[in-house]
């Protein structure tokens, strides 16, 4: 099974629980336009290195197989119109030092930085991050003892994995909701009308 299935399949039995960016996603423009799939595009909010991390995250976690993945319909540009133009300042300022502090995370882990990465390394520690954040175990102590698993970890890891599964949860829906993959490998069904 390929990894868009079981987004897709993790997607309908969740229910697709939807944050505040997963919202805004769902009613910002979401129609792939020709600019959004232009290699050259120059990010309008985001840093160049901030945007190549973006990039590397959409590309790694939805690659083109066979099927068009998240950069063939433009996923990083959406993200970042989409906070440029639709998100406060507040919650923009929020989101960039959510990103920088994965950003130093990210490059603390894998020296020469995650974004320079090959596809398989990527791949491979996004998956260890995943499971890393989801069985989370504070590793600060206290008196030379291990904390619980249920006392929250350290701020910065916790805010460095509240802005992992932030932007990964701002790529899926992204990806889900752009016309191409809505109309042509989601079972869109055109009701009351056509797809705006």
């Amino acid at each position: 099974m390929k990894r868009r299935d079981i987004l897709r399949y993790s997607a309908y039995a969740a229910g697709f629980a939807v944050s505040a960016p997963i919202a805004s996603a769902f009613f910002t423009s979401c129609k792939s336009d020709p600019d959004m799939k232009d290699t050259g595009y120059v990010p309008a909010f985001f840093s160049a290195a901030s945007y190549a991390y973006i990039s590397k995250m959409a590309d790694t976690m939805l690659p083109s197989d066979g099927t068009p993945g998240a950069l063939d319909v433009g996923v990083p540009q959406m993200i970042d119109k989409m906070i440029g133009e639709v998100y406060s300042k507040e919650n923009q300022e929020k989101t960039q030092e959510g990103l920088t502090l994965l950003m130093k995370k990210m490059d603390t882990d894998n020296p020469g930085g995650f974004a320079a990465l090959a596809d398989d390394k990527a791949l491979a520690y996004l998956q260890a991050q995943d499971e890393r954040y989801k069985t989370a175990k504070a590793e600060v102590t206290m008196s030379g003892e291990d904390v619980p698993t249920e006392v929250a970890v350290e701020s910065e890891e916790a805010d460095a994995k509240s802005a992992y599964f932030t932007l990964k949860s701002m790529i899926i829906s992204s990806f889900f909701n752009t016309e191409e993959v809505a109309t042509t490998m989601l079972a869109y069904d055109p009701v009351p009308g056509e797809y705006i």
